[in-house]
């Protein structure tokens, strides 16, 4: 098997997750049914996108699972029809299923290095991809649209792969910063059914060597387009924090104002007398 053992392969990773799975309305019997119906509209999808699932390395995750795909697939079809294909899988099992065996899922798509032994699969960039699923603006993201389907990708994927697709619109996708245990990194949500408005100001390139942010006492980062959803997350890892913003600054002299155009609106005063420098009648 390739990638068994200590040598790692290069794969995609394609991770779904059904929301509130464990819902009190959900028993066993819908649980089931929800299981069966996941992993057939996932099959769907993946022949849509040109994918063998038999191809495919894949492990169950209870309420979801995620798929290895071998290099030899490309990227773009995973992005470009995968995400509207479950869509419309997903429609269609929820047409004909209990309220409480219907689905709405959480979809990333990352790719790098990933090791197989007898019990499965690891590797930093299959924990990554695991981080940015569960990552609280993508679940924020799926909470509040009446689609069903959200969708996360990597910086890499987006990079590499989504600024350069001929059938998508990378303006439609939102950059977050996704925060989870140790992990911290930029990425891409999009919703393919309810996709948001075209903001070609957030395609903006972010020079790599960035240098880190404002110190900010509250130890938030804070993320998000002027358009798409802003997030707080709690960052206590190591390292300088700071406050990230997407948005615009207004004013200037004792307060200026930040993401005013989103109404999220952050307000810098004048620092107490104690922090000024002393005046100087020169």
């Amino acid at each position: 098997m390739a990638g068994t053992g200590r040598h790692a392969v290069h794969r995609t990773m394609v991770l779904v997750d059904v929301e509130r799975f464990s819902a009190p309305g959900r028993t066993l019997h819908h649980q089931l049914d929800t299981r069966a119906g996941l992993y057939a509209v996932v099959a769907e999808a993946l022949a849509a996108a040109g994918v063998s699932w038999e191809d495919c390395h894949h492990e169950d995750r209870g309420d979801g699972l995620f798929l290895l795909i071998p290099p030899e697939y490309p990227k773009a079809p995973l992005v470009e029809v995968l995400p509207e294909a479950l869509v419309r899988a997903v429609r269609g099992h929820n047409n004909t299923s209990h309220d409480s065996a219907r689905v709405r899922l959480r979809l990333a798509v990352h790719a790098g290095e990933v090791a197989l032994d007898r019990q499965g699969a690891t590797s930093t960039a299959l924990t990554e991809a695991f981080r940015l699923l569960d990552t609280a603006p993508l679940k924020d993201a799926l909470a509040s649209s009446p689609g069903v389907l959200a969708m996360i990708v990597s910086r890499l994927v987006f990079d590499d792969v989504v600024r350069h697709c001929a059938t998508l619109d990378p303006a439609t996708f939102r950059p977050v910063q996704a925060v989870a245990k140790e992990f911290q990194d930029l990425a891409w949500i999009a919703l393919p059914d309810h996709p948001y408005p075209a903001d070609p100001t957030v395609l903006t390139p972010r020079p790599p060597d960035t240098p880190a942010p404002e110190t900010a006492s509250a130890g938030h980062v804070v993320s998000g387009p002027a358009t798409g959803p802003v997030t707080h997350a709690r960052y206590d890892g190591p390292g300088p924090r700071g406050v990230h913003i997407a948005g615009d600054v207004h004013g200037s002299g004792p307060g200026i104002t930040i993401g005013a155009a989103t109404g999220d609106h952050l307000t810098i005063g004048t620092p107490p007398p104690s922090a000024q420098q002393p005046h100087n009648p020169r």
